[in-house]
């Protein structure tokens, strides 16, 4: 069974039972960017160390909508690990976005990055978490921040996913308002070297990254995608041409899925909606793959995006 540590300094609000299953942790840190951070734990874990999902929602979103929408907590209790849900208050952005833009937010152990973090770390030091299956996963400007931890703290995770989000470093609240909106061209070196520049002191394997993106994307323009694939394949000194295919992925015609791999295994991974604009895919239903809802922030195509996450992250049971 999980073991759940209860030091003096932290206190946990239960929410009520409404089938959401959720826990706000009041306090996990000194959480500079002052988020507030929930938690879903299923109620039979096998025993020992289980992987951990930080899942950063989308602009006018919260956890409790993330949550819905994703299917996120549907898939832990299936197999097996944690999500926490690191939250935005209106206080920080008036639209709930997490703010991706600021370098106040996005510095090393500062802002909203630094509150991110410590809540990595309460996970791992109060519940059981398997420290090489720590994962990060993120919609929009929580895509965005996705990137940015995948960056600044690379040897804490197994893996990111990035759905219609953008690449790290485009310097500037104005060039990363335009990287948004596919102004900003930059070559693999260019980018890989902003992620170097900003941690320096790393030397170790960057974790996968897994890129999601529609084709008519309104909001972050798709070029954006292939800017984060320039990034890591940099990242991973991969060659961008040596990509392997997959048209019509798992007989959908409106997937496509592309992965660039090294000598030992995938490293970059790139699902690519056809016609979808700046929402989540999903595939309602109950069978093992399926997942999701339906809302304003998604649509269903068949393809429950988040089984294919939680399977690229390789938390999916045989």
């Amino acid at each position: 069974m999980l073991r759940l540590l209860f030091p003096s300094f932290f206190f946990l609000l239960v929410l009520s039972a409404t089938g959401q299953d959720m826990t706000q942790i009041e306090k996990f840190g000194k959480n500079p960017g002052h988020l507030r951070l929930f938690v879903h734990v299923p109620k039979n874990l096998p025993e020992g160390k289980v992987p951990l999902v930080v899942v950063l929602h989308g602009c006018n979103q919260d956890a409790h909508g993330m949550m819905r929408l994703s299917g996120w907590n549907k898939l832990a209790d299936e197999n097996g690990f944690i999500v926490a849900y690191p939250e935005q208050k209106g206080t920080n952005n008036t639209n709930r976005c997490f703010n991706w833009f600021y370098d106040k937010d996005t510095e090393r152990d500062k802002g909203e990055l630094g509150s991110i973090h410590q809540a990595m770390e309460f996970m791992i030091a109060n519940y059981q978490i398997d420290t090489m299956r720590v994962n990060v996963s993120g919609v929009s400007a929580g895509a965005a921040m996705s990137v940015t931890v995948a960056s600044l703290y690379p040897g804490e995770l197994n893996a990111v996913a990035s759905y219609s989000g953008g690449p790290y470093g485009a310097t500037n609240i104005v060039s990363r308002v335009g990287s948004m909106l596919g102004w900003i061209d930059k070559k693999s070196w260019e980018w890989s070297r902003r992620v170097r520049l900003a941690n320096p002191d790393f030397r170790g394997e960057y974790p996968k990254m897994i890129i999601l993106h529609g084709t008519k994307d309104p909001v972050v323009d798709p070029k954006n995608a292939n800017e984060i694939m320039e990034q890591w394949t940099g990242l991973h000194e991969i060659d961008r041409d040596s990509v392997t295919i997959q048209e019509h992925f798992q007989d959908n015609p409106k997937v496509k899925r592309s992965s660039w791999s090294d000598s030992k295994s995938e490293k970059i991974v790139y699902y690519e909606f056809d016609g979808m604009g700046h929402v989540l895919a999903v595939d309602v239903g109950d069978e093992k793959d399926q997942g999701g809802s339906d809302g304003l922030f998604s649509v269903d195509i068949g393809f429950h995006s988040t089984y294919w996450i939680a399977k690229e992250f390789g938390l999916i049971r045989p």
